[in-house]
């Protein structure tokens, strides 16, 4: 999709809109991988990892809200903006709302509180530090390889060169399945070791299965508009979300 450019200087007093709802939303304006109607995606060449300091204190606040709070994946406190605010907003700005949705959800503060503290920076008040040599250094730790945990779970179902096809389905809370991919024939190329399904991880419930690379041609995703020429999309989905491919 085209990309919406960051400001230049860090969002200040207010929050983003949210959905009201007490479940995060992804068949909505949050599940855009792949839709029509919004351009190119656009490639910036030598593309920095922030274009402005502030989009770096925002990876690192989602960092320090996941060693305080617990950690899990911040796309579920993404999937709480509205839709103008998701739409209207940046990469980091929505980082940004998910890391709110995140301390607020966790009480961890409250919303008046926050915003109380916001309104209070851009009135002048000093940005309080708070300096922590032991969780910084856990943290750089995160950026190389890590173990990954390991979970029960039943043994995969398929294996690499399975044929398979993604369930249709129109999910009511948090997905991993992009809507994209719905329906479409693929096949296994990698097998990965099980992991909690995110969309009962979200309320909970650590229901852990195996997880797969699955290879799909272009044209099988988007027909007559795929780009020509030899290509293939990888995309990594839950065992809950395939079947055979003879089906």
């Amino acid at each position: 999709m085209a990309r919406t450019l960051p400001p230049a200087s860090a969002p200040t007093g207010h929050l983003w809109p949210s959905t009201g709802g007490t479940l995060p939303v992804m068949d909505s304006v949050h599940d855009i991988g792949g839709m029509q109607g919004f351009g190119p995606v656009e490639a910036e060449p030598d593309e920095p990892p922030f274009h402005a300091p502030w989009e770096g204190r925002v990876h690192g606040l989602m960092l320090a809200s996941a060693l305080a709070l617990g950690g899990g994946s911040l796309r579920p406190d993404i999937e709480r903006m509205g839709s103008a605010a998701y739409l209207s907003t940046s990469y980091y700005e929505h980082w940004l709302a998910g890391v709110e949705a995140r301390v607020i959800g966790r009480s961890a503060v409250t919303r008046d509180e926050l915003a109380a503290k916001q309104h209070a920076i851009a009135a002048g008040e000093p940005v309080p530090e708070h300096r922590d040599p032991e969780a910084g250094a856990f943290a750089r730790s995160l950026f190389g390889p890590f173990e990954v945990d390991q979970h029960d779970a039943p043994a995969a179902r398929f294996g690499p060169g399975d044929a398979v096809r993604v369930k249709r389905m129109h999910p009511a809370g948090h997905t991993r399945c992009p809507r994209y991919v719905r329906g479409a024939r693929g096949t296994i190329a990698l097998v990965h070791p099980a992991q909690p399904l995110p969309d009962r991880a979200v309320q909970g419930e650590i229901d852990a299965e195996a997880f797969y690379s699955v290879a799909f041609a272009p044209a099988e995703l988007w027909g007559a508009d795929a780009e020509p020429g030899a290509a293939t999309i990888l995309v990594d989905l839950w065992e809950s979300y395939l079947e055979g491919g003879d089906r």
